[in-house]
């Protein structure tokens, strides 16, 4: 119970971080020379490996898997419509797509790696 616990702390810790980084006017990354669409797919691939991990294994691997890159999709996809808000932030589809990358490589990777019988996180 204890470690269901720190997954869903961890989830939403991860949410809020990805959130604040999003809405800032100038976002950290592009000063590491790391490109923008990179570091969109690394962190939608982090989000839904915790994800994946919070919906495991109730859900399943393949049930668990198609919900953590949902989440995580429409997650990145509320975060872009927040930077209408933003004047020093622009909406990008070149982001969205970014993300679902990210999201389904991080998916698949787990899907495959993980065993039928895992037991999930918590559980």
């Amino acid at each position: 119970m204890a470690t269901r616990r720190l997954v869903i702390a961890a989830n939403l810790i991860y949410a809020v971080a990805v959130l604040v980084l999003g809405l800032i006017p100038t976002f950290p990354v592009a000063v590491a020379g790391v490109s923008d669409g990179v570091a969109h797919a690394a962190a939608y691939a982090v989000q839904t490996v915790l994800l994946y991990g919070l919906f495991m294994p109730s859900a399943g691997r393949i049930r668990a898997a198609l919900l953590a890159v949902g989440v995580a999709v429409l997650y990145g996809g509320c975060v872009e419509i927040l930077q209408l808000l933003q004047p020093a932030r622009t909406v990008e589809t070149a982001d969205l797509v970014a993300n679902m990358v990210g999201s389904g490589v991080a998916a698949l990777f787990l899907y495959l790696v993980t065993s039928s019988g895992s037991k999930g996180v918590g559980r």
